[in-house]
């Protein structure tokens, strides 16, 4: 007798807010942000089996104001992550896990004609993923794809300013072997950015 369980694990979060105000005769204040969790398992035990998960999650948050005497404000958010795992075993127990933390925050304070101007931004990723393999012969392959960009250009009558961020990750984890062979691989990602400028 043979007893197959395969356990498959999907969870997607995805908190996105962008908000504007404009006051022209005042200046502009814009905020936006965006927050994402994901998570996506693949687990084997025994039995002959495969299993697939695949997880992606897409944002673009952006706004724009204008005024009087050159007065203009402009930031947009783009993310795109993605989460792939495959195994396939015989008599094996497989697990892989991975998860994927990314937010970005950006705010602009442009003052009107030549009063001044502040704009920051901050970006924040984290990605793991673990892959593990025992006892019977199998193979478990996990790649995730990360990706934040935020930008901020702004000016009034004293002048632009602009800054942009970019954040890029890949992560690879593959696991093969034979019957008896035990195995375990993973990798961990953990960027930060930060930039503010400040006209006065």
């Amino acid at each position: 007798m043979s007893k197959v369980v395969t356990y498959l694990a999907v969870a997607a979060v995805l908190l996105v807010g962008s908000s504007a105000m404009a006051d022209i005769g005042a200046g502009v204040l814009h905020f936006q942000d965006f927050g994402t969790t994901m998570l996506n398992g693949v687990n084997l035990l025994n039995g002959q089996q495969n299993a697939d998960s695949s997880n992606w999650a897409t944002i673009q948050n952006g706004q724009s104001s204008f005024g009087d005497c050159g007065l203009f404000a402009n930031e947009d958010q783009t993310a795109f992550f993605s989460q792939v795992g495959n195994a396939s075993g015989c008599c094996a127990l497989i697990d892989l896990d991975q998860s994927v933390l990314g937010t970005g925050v950006q705010q602009q304070t442009i003052g009107a004609g030549v009063d001044g101007k502040l704009q920051t931004e901050n970006l924040a990723l984290t990605g793991t993923q673990l892959a593990s393999k025992t006892d019977g012969s199998g193979t478990v392959v996990g790649d995730q794809i990360l990706s934040l960009a935020q930008n901020q250009n702004s000016g009034n009558a004293s002048g632009p300013m602009n800054q942009s961020s970019v954040v890029f990750g890949a992560q690879n984890t593959t696991i093969s072997g034979a019957p008896g062979a035990t195995g375990a691989a993973g990798s961990s990602l953990l960027v930060t950015t930060t930039q503010e400028q400040m006209v006065y």
